[in-house]
């Protein structure tokens, strides 16, 4: 838990950051997988488009039934798109 409140400590300052580096033109060069719950926040915005402005090559998926906590909610569904993110990406 204090890992978690640590992280939303943070925010501040690392959206900070995060500006900062898309301001320079810096973008993440790696695969990004980005996964949200059907049912939470994200699944409100265009999560894939806002994570494209950052991201050179993203992929992504809505998880049907899901709030926020993907991996206690709908295991078996993060762990199949997992695998084929992971798979695809050992194949390049």
């Amino acid at each position: 838990m204090r890992a978690s409140f640590d992280d939303y400590r943070a925010m501040e300052q690392d959206v900070a950051l995060d500006d900062i580096d898309a301001a320079e033109g810096r973008r993440l060069t790696m695969p990004v997988l980005a996964l949200w719950g059907s049912a939470g926040l994200p699944s409100r915005l265009p999560t894939l488009e806002i994570w494209r402005a950052y991201a050179d090559d993203v992929t992504g998926a809505e998880i049907p039934e899901c709030g926020h906590f993907i991996p206690e909610e709908q295991p078996d569904a993060l762990l199949g798109h997992l695998r084929s993110f992971l798979a695809h990406e050992a194949s390049r």
